[in-house]
């Protein structure tokens, strides 16, 4: 993985301007990762997609973040600052055979992979929550057998779909993290759910905006074109600003 630079991050962030958040991620990282393929970025699982996108986020804006939520309950406004470190996951594969992961339960014997971003994009699709998760688990079922019957592409029990879900949850749980809040208004207790693609590309949505910002201030004081000011590294891009306000 490589920081990208300020030219690579600004014309990343205007091509997914009219992007669904997935492909947003997927380009984000596709700058970040030159040596990986698109399709190879999209095939990772949502795991193994955001720990790359919490690398990425501290090498742009560093390993602490501010964060808010709102209280369920009364609406009260939360913040409290968290570290990407704590955050990354160190997932064992050591169970992952060649062919997927393996699962029995009720009867039925699944061979499967983990979701990933493909998988995602098309649930998003289906018309209601229950759909979706079927569509999300059936597209990741490589082989299903009931009592040795192979019943591929049929409605699963409620009791298979958890138990599926609860293993992939398990099995790359950096694709769920979740915090403990307590509202110090209420006292209500709820688990936020973290989301870096959102996350990221709103400070990223904010930093380009700063830096156009910037960017309009010092052409129109020193006659520099926007690749010449974008070159510059951050600490002269801010003196010269500091300059222009005096």
């Amino acid at each position: 993985m490589i920081t990208p630079g300020a030219e690579q991050l600004l014309n990343v962030w205007e091509q997914g301007l009219n992007q669904p958040l997935l492909q947003r991620a997927l380009m984000l990282l596709a700058v970040a990762c030159p040596d990986c393929s698109p399709d190879t970025l999209a095939t990772l699982s949502i795991g193994e997609r955001d720990s790359r996108l919490l690398q990425l986020r501290a090498r742009l804006f560093g390993q602490q973040l501010s964060n808010t939520a709102v209280c369920p309950q009364c609406n009260e406004r939360l913040e409290w600052q968290s570290c990407i470190a704590d955050l990354l996951v160190d997932t064992d594969r050591a169970d992952c055979k060649a062919g997927g992961f393996e699962l029995q339960t009720e009867g039925y014997q699944l061979r499967f992979r983990l979701p990933n971003s493909l998988d995602v994009a098309a649930a998003a699709n289906a018309g209601g929550a229950e759909d979706a998760v079927q569509q999300l688990l059936l597209r990741c079922v490589i082989e299903i057998e009931q009592d040795g019957v192979n019943c591929a592409n049929a409605p699963l029990p409620e009791g298979v779909v958890q138990a599926l879900a609860e293993r992939m949850e398990a099995l790359d749980p950096q694709a769920d993290i979740r915090t403990d809040l307590t509202c110090p208004e209420c006292a209500h207790h709820w688990c936020a759910l973290f989301d870096i693609a959102s996350f990221l590309w709103a400070e990223v949505n904010g930093w380009a905006e700063r830096m156009l910002h910037m960017v309009c201030r010092l052409a129109a004081a020193y006659g520099w074109s926007e690749r010449d000011i974008l070159n510059l590294s951050p600490v002269r891009r801010q003196l010269y600003l500091g300059m222009v306000a005096r």
